[in-house]
């Protein structure tokens, strides 16, 4: 009986017959993982790359100003309207968009701009005239009296696939939010003062130019 079995076990040992199905079982998830991988990467640069693509749009067609300043509220309401054109094919149903006109002090270099004037969509809140002491003037813009546009985008992405896996990361929730800020020169408006750079204001609660006057 225990030759007989022996015998058995050493056939089964010998036997080759369905291991290429085995081996596939056991590296199957590791090839789905890859594949899930790549294709969420791919995807997630994808609206990132729209996302900047919009600010860059919004930033330019805001840059150009309109025939009268403060830009109207209809021109600025398309441009900002323009998001779910940019974005397509993605959801821009929680976009966040801040557009504001931002100012260089006209005597000293400050790295820190000013606000003159900002505006927001619906998702977002326009900032505070003022300083601005969490931006830095950005290279190639500090010049005392510089003015220039600065747009503030940001979306909510949820992985297509590996939403449940993200969660696992600790303190991370199931979206991460992508966000970029595009500075862009201003090509229209205004001087005003003895500046001699032109200045876009945005429509607004607060329409007034950095130097104080109200357009």
């Amino acid at each position: 009986m225990l030759r007989r079995l022996s015998r058995k076990a050493a056939r089964l040992r010998r036997d080759r017959r369905a291991s290429a199905i085995v081996e596939f079982a056991v590296i199957l998830p590791v090839l789905l993982s890859i594949w899930a991988g790549m294709t969420e990467i791919a995807h997630a640069i994808d609206e990132w790359r729209k996302l900047t693509l919009l600010a860059r749009t919004v930033a330019d067609l805001t840059a150009q100003g309109d025939t009268q300043n403060p830009i109207g509220t209809a021109l600025m309401s398309d441009i900002v309207a323009s998001a779910a054109k940019v974005m397509r094919p993605f959801d821009t149903t929680n976009v966040k968009i801040v557009v504001s006109a931002m100012g260089v002090d006209l005597k000293n270099l400050n790295l820190f701009p000013r606000v003159c004037s900002s505006v927001a969509n619906g998702n977002a809140t326009a900032r505070a005239t003022g300083t601005a002491t969490d931006l830095i003037v950005p290279p190639g813009y500090q010049t005392t009296g510089m003015r220039y546009v600065l747009a503030e985008v940001s979306i909510a992405y949820t992985p297509m696939i590996g939403s449940a896996l993200v969660k696992l990361v600790k303190g991370v929730g199931n979206q991460i939010t992508f966000s970029t800020a595009v500075p862009w020169p201003t090509r229209g408006g205004t001087t005003y003062g003895t500046n001699t750079y032109t200045e876009v204001v945005v429509p607004g609660t607060t329409q007034k130019a950095c130097d104080g006057s109200t357009p």
